[in-house]
C-alpha cells in the first residue's frame, strides 16, 4: 500500500508542477471566441500613410473585421455619462471588434506585447448606448457613425501603433490640401493622450465587454433627456432624437476658402523692382501637415515636431474641461494652453517667417561665396532643430534651404525640413541644460541640449518648472520623461538666441570681424530688471515674467492662472479597465502656471500669417479645441503687449505764444531692454501735431503716407528716408538724435543704423561694420558700465549725437524732445498731438530687399504678401503700429 501511495503521490506531484507551469486557462463558457482569421492588411509601417488608408478604409467599409469572425464586444456600451443633453464619453457609444491576436494577449492576461499586424476596430455610434438596446446585430451594422482604429506596428513609433479615424465616405488624407487639416489616420496620432494612460500596450481592453467571457462591461449614467422631447411634434414621424456630439469629432478642423488677395496698386509702383505676379509663381511653404517628426521605435532622436506635444498640451474644451481654455459665445474662445499661444508666436512661425527668407536671400546675393556657410548660420536659430538634428545624424553636413521645401517623405531629408519648419519648438527650449560655459560660447544659438539616454538609457529628459509626480504618459508614448529644472525660468535660457553675434564681411567677402547683431540679452542684463548680477536690479523681473504671464488678462489686479498643465485620461475622466495606477497618472493643479505668448509686437509679421495662411502653409483651425481664433488672439495680445507695456508718452509742457507753439514731449521705455530691440532695422517714431479748432494739421512732424513712409508738409517722402545721398555733406542722409525740433521735415526716429565696409547704410546682417546711430530707448536702470561683473557694457551704449543728450543718458529710461513751431500768420492751435509708431519692417528695409535678390523666390513671396497685405481694419493701417498717445490741450 505504501509503494502505490508513494506512486499516487508522486503523479499527483506531477499534475501539480504541469499545472503550475502551464499558462493560466481562460474562464469563459463557449468555444474559444477568437477563432477568426487574422487581418490580410499589410504593416503601416511598409508604405505611406494614404497608401494604407486606402486598404484600412475599403477594409472597414466591407466590414472585414466581421466577415473574418473577430471577437466582438457584447453590446454598443459607453464610454462616459450622457447626462442634461452632453455626453461625457472618451468616444462615443463604442462596439468593439477584436483580431484573434487580440484576443489572445487578453486570454493570456494582458502580459507580454501585443503582435504586430494586430488590430483592434471600434464601432462608433452616436450615444448613450441605450438607443440601441433592443436593435440587432444587423441593425447596428447600418447606424455605425465612424470607426477608430488601432494597427499594432511596432515599427512605427514609440507607442507602436496606428492610429486611426474614419468616417463614411472619408476621403484619404491629403496633407497639401488646403486648409490642411490635422491627419485622420498616422503614426503619433493625438490618441495617445488617452491611451498612454492604460497599463500596459495603450489600449483599455478587457474581457468582460466581449461575446463569450464573464462579467459585465462598465456602466455610466444616462439619464433620460436623449429621448424625445414630450411638446407636441408637428406628427409623431417629424420626433427625431437628440443627437450629442463625440468630444474629438466635435473638434475636426472647420474648412475655409482659400483667402482673396487684391493687390495694393500703390505698393506695387513704389516697390516696383519686382513684376507683377500671378499666386502660381508663388513658392508655397510645405503645409503644416508635412511637419510630423515622431519618436521612433527605439524612443525619439534629438527632436520631435510639436504635434506630439498639442495632444496633451493644448487647450481642453468641454466635456473634461475647460482646461488652459476658456470658452466663449460666438466661436470667441480663449485657448491659453501652451501650444494654443506658442503656435501663434513669431518664435513658434521662426520656420515660416517669410521676411526670414527675404533677408536669407539678400545675404546670399550679397556673399555669394559664403552662401553654403550663411544657410547653415541663420538656421541655427530659424529652423535650430532640423539644422542641429541634421548635424547630429549626419556630421559635417550643412543645412540649406531647400531642404525645407522637401515635401516628399520618402526623401533622405525631409525630416530635417519639417523639423525646421516647426520653427523654435517645445523640443528646443525644454531640452536646454544649463552648461554653466561662459556666456560668449553659447552666442548665437549655441546652447546646449541634454541628449537621449544621457542620464536614463533610452530616456530624453524634458525639462519644466515642476516636479512629478506623473511621467508615465510621455515617457511611454514618447520616450521623453519631464524632469523639474529652475533653468527653464532663468533669463539665461533665452541668451543664446537673443545675443547674435556674427562675421562681417566686405563685398569681396573677406571677414574683417563680429558684431551683435542684436543684443536683447545684455540690455536686460544692464537695467532695473536683471537678477544675475548682486542682488539684483531695483525692480528685477525676468524675460519670461513679461514674454509668459501668469495671468489673463495679464494684469497684477488678475489672479494668477491654475490649471493642469496637460490633459491626459486621469482621475477626472470616466472609469475604464485596465488603466494604469492614479498614482501613475494624475496631473494636479499648478498655481504656476505660465503662458507661452511669447510675444513682442511684430503684428505685421502675424498679419502675413492670418491673411496668407495658404502660401505660409499653417493650420488656422485649432485641432484639439476647434478653434479658429489662436491667431486674432495672438494679434490682440499682442496690440495689448504694444499698447500697455511698450512706451509711454507724455506731454509735458505746451503753449503757444504769438507765432510760435512749444511743446515738450517725455517718452518712456518700459520694456526690460532696448526699445526697439532685437534686429537693428526695427525703428520706432514719434509724430507731433498741432491741431486747429476743427482738428486741421497745422504742423506735423513725423507724418507718413499710405505705404508707412515718413513724408514731409507736401507729402512728398523725407531724403532721409531711404538714405539718400547728399551732395553737399557727400554722405547718405538720415534723421540725427534730436533734441529740439524745429522743422517739419526733422523727426525723432528711435533706431539703429550701421554702415557697411563700403561705408554705405546696410540692412545685411552680414555687414554690420560700423554704427552711425543707434538712440533706441534705453532700459530703465540702464548705466554706462554695467551692474559689478557686467562685461558687455560697450554693447549696450547709444551711439551718434545722442551721446550729448544728457536727459536721454541719465538711466530713466526716458527722452525729451523739445518742439519749437513756427505756425502761419493768424493761425492758433487748439491742441497738440504727440504719438509714438513702430514698423518691424520700415520702407528703406522693404527696399533693400526687393532689390537686393529680385529674382529669390523667397523675396518675391515676401513682395506678393506684402503688396496684397490688407490693412483695413488691422492696428497696422498704414503699415505703421501705433503705441502709445497723449493730448494736450491748448
Amino acid at each position: 500500500m505504501k509503494s502505490i501511495y508513494l506512486v499516487l503521490l508522486g503523479a499527483l506531484a506531477i499534475i501539480v508542477l504541469a499545472m503550475a507551469a502551464a499558462p493560466p486557462v481562460p474562464r469563459f463558457h463557449q468555444p474559444r471566441p477568437w477563432k477568426g482569421k487574422p487581418s490580410p492588411l499589410p504593416l503601416p509601417h511598409t508604405m505611406s500613410s494614404q497608401a494604407y488608408q486606402r486598404l484600412l478604409y475599403k477594409f472597414l467599409d466591407d466590414r472585414g473585421y466581421e466577415t473574418l469572425g473577430w471577437a466582438r464586444d457584447k453590446n454598443v456600451r459607453d464610454t462616459g455619462p450622457y447626462i442634461n443633453g452632453s455626453y461625457y464619453g472618451t468616444h462615443n457609444a463604442v462596439r468593439i471588434f477584436y483580431s484573434p491576436e487580440v484576443m489572445e494577449w487578453l486570454a493570456g492576461g494582458r502580459k507580454g506585447n501585443i503582435p504586430d499586424g494586430s488590430i483592434i476596430v471600434k464601432e462608433m455610434f452616436d450615444p448613450p448606448a441605450a438607443r440601441y438596446d433592443s436593435a440587432t446585430s444587423a441593425a447596428l451594422d447600418t447606424l455605425v457613425s465612424g470607426w477608430a482604429v488601432m494597427v499594432k506596428d511596432s515599427i512605427g513609433s514609440k507607442d507602436g501603433w496606428y492610429w486611426s479615424f474614419y468616417g463614411p465616405g472619408q476621403a484619404v488624407d491629403e496633407p497639401g490640401k488646403y486648409p490642411f487639416d490635422y491627419p485622420n489616420s498616422d503614426f503619433g496620432e493625438y490618441c495617445v493622450r488617452c491611451h498612454a494612460s492604460a497599463e500596459s500596450e495603450f489600449t483599455f481592453s478587457a474581457t468582460r465587454n466581449i461575446e463569450g467571457w464573464p462579467g459585465d462591461p462598465i456602466t455610466f449614467r444616462v439619464d433620460n433627456s436623449w429621448l424625445p422631447k414630450p411638446s407636441p411634434p408637428a406628427s409623431v414621424d417629424s420626433v427625431e432624437p437628440v443627437v450629442a456630439t463625440h468630444a474629438v469629432l466635435a473638434n475636426m478642423p472647420l474648412h475655409g476658402l482659400l483667402p482673396s488677395h487684391p493687390v495694393d496698386n500703390a505698393f506695387v509702383r513704389f516697390y516696383n523692382s519686382i513684376p507683377p505676379l500671378s499666386p502660381s509663381d508663388i513658392q508655397h511653404l510645405p503645409p503644416v501637415t508635412y511637419d510630423h517628426v515622431i519618436a521612433g521605435p527605439g524612443g525619439p532622436g534629438q527632436f520631435i515636431t510639436s504635434d506630439q506635444c498639442l495632444s496633451c498640451h493644448d487647450g481642453q474644451g468641454l466635456p473634461f474641461g475647460p482646461n488652459m481654455y476658456i470658452p466663449g459665445a460666438n466661436g470667441n474662445n480663449i485657448n491659453l494652453s501652451p501650444y494654443g499661444e506658442w503656435n501663434w508666436s513669431m518664435m513658434g512661425l521662426a520656420g515660416r517667417d517669410p521676411i526670414f527668407y527675404a533677408q536669407l536671400e539678400s545675404e546670399i546675393a550679397m556673399q555669394p561665396m559664403h552662401a553654403d556657410s550663411i544657410q547653415n548660420l541663420c538656421f541655427t536659430c530659424h529652423g535650430v532643430m532640423g539644422k542641429r538634428q541634421l548635424a547630429i545624424d549626419h556630421p559635417g553636413t550643412l543645412f540649406n534651404r531647400d531642404i525645407v521645401q522637401i515635401r516628399d517623405q520618402n526623401e533622405p531629408y525631409f525630416k530635417y525640413g519639417a523639423l525646421a519648419r516647426d520653427g523654435i519648438s517645445c523640443t528646443v527650449c525644454h531640452q536646454i541644460v544649463d552648461d554653466k560655459k561662459p556666456l560668449k560660447d553659447i552666442f548665437t544659438g549655441q546652447f546646449e541640449v541634454s541628449h537621449p539616454g544621457e542620464f536614463e538609457k533610452g530616456v530624453s529628459y524634458i525639462y519644466g518648472p515642476f516636479a512629478g509626480p506623473s511621467t508615465r504618459a510621455m515617457d511611454s508614448s514618447l520616450g521623453m520623461k519631464p524632469v523639474q529644472s529652475s533653468y527653464i525660468q532663468s533669463s539665461r535660457l533665452c541668451a543664446s538666441c537673443h545675443t547674435v553675434h556674427l562675421p562681417v564681411y566686405n563685398r569681396q567677402g573677406k571677414q574683417l570681424k563680429e558684431f551683435f547683431e542684436q543684443s536683447t540679452y545684455l540690455e536686460w542684463q544692464n537695467s532695473a530688471y536683471q537678477d544675475e548680477f548682486g542682488k539684483g536690479g531695483s525692480t528685477p523681473r525676468s524675460c519670461q515674467s513679461c514674454h509668459m504671464p501668469d495671468r489673463f488678462p495679464d494684469r497684477d489686479s488678475v489672479p494668477p492662472l491654475i490649471f493642469r498643465i496637460a490633459n491626459i485620461q486621469d482621475q477626472t475622466y470616466p472609469e475604464a479597465d485596465s488603466r494604469a495606477p492614479i498614482s501613475e497618472i494624475t496631473v494636479p493643479l499648478r498655481p504656476g502656471f505660465r503662458r507661452h505668448t511669447l510675444l513682442g509686437i511684430n503684428q505685421f509679421g502675424l498679419e502675413m500669417f492670418r491673411q496668407f495662411s495658404d502660401i505660409l502653409g499653417v493650420r488656422i483651425t485649432d485641432y484639439m479645441t476647434g478653434s479658429s481664433n489662436g491667431l486674432p488672439f495672438a494679434i490682440a495680445t499682442s496690440d495689448t503687449l504694444a499698447k500697455q507695456q511698450t512706451v509711454r508718452v507724455q506731454i509735458a509742457e505746451a503753449r503757444q505764444s504769438g507765432g510760435e507753439l512749444r511743446a515738450a514731449v517725455r517718452v518712456t521705455n518700459l520694456t526690460g531692454h532696448r526699445f526697439p530691440s532685437g534686429v537693428g532695422f526695427r525703428r520706432a517714431f514719434l509724430e507731433l501735431k498741432a491741431l486747429d479748432e476743427r482738428g486741421n494739421v497745422v504742423w506735423a512732424s513725423g507724418r507718413t503716407d499710405s505705404l508707412g513712409i515718413i513724408v514731409d508738409e507736401k507729402g512728398e517722402p523725407l531724403p532721409t528716408e531711404f538714405f539718400r545721398f547728399d551732395p553737399v555733406s557727400k554722405s547718405q542722409a538720415f534723421q540725427p538724435h534730436y533734441q529740439t525740433i524745429t522743422r517739419q521735415n526733422q523727426v525723432q526716429i528711435f533706431e539703429e543704423l550701421v554702415k557697411n565696409p563700403e561705408d554705405s547704410i546696410t540692412t545685411s546682417f552680414l555687414a554690420l561694420f560700423k554704427v552711425i546711430k543707434d538712440n533706441r530707448l534705453l532700459p530703465i536702470g540702464w548705466t554706462r558700465q554695467g551692474p559689478k561683473g557686467f562685461e558687455y557694457a560697450e554693447e549696450t551704449m547709444p551711439h551718434g549725437n545722442v551721446l550729448d543728450d544728457r536727459q536721454f543718458m541719465d538711466g530713466t529710461g526716458s527722452d525729451v524732445i523739445l518742439y519749437t513751431m513756427t505756425l502761419p500768420a493768424g493761425v492758433r492751435a487748439a491742441s497738440v498731438v504727440a504719438t509714438m509708431y513702430y514698423q518691424s519692417i520700415p520702407p528703406y528695409y522693404l527696399r533693400d530687399r526687393f532689390t537686393t535678390a529680385p529674382n529669390g523666390k523667397g523675396t518675391q513671396r515676401l513682395h506678393y504678401i506684402t503688396s496684397r497685405l490688407n490693412m483695413t481694419g488691422t492696428n497696422i493701417t498704414d503699415w505703421k503700429l501705433r503705441l502709445s498717445s497723449a493730448t494736450a490741450r491748448l
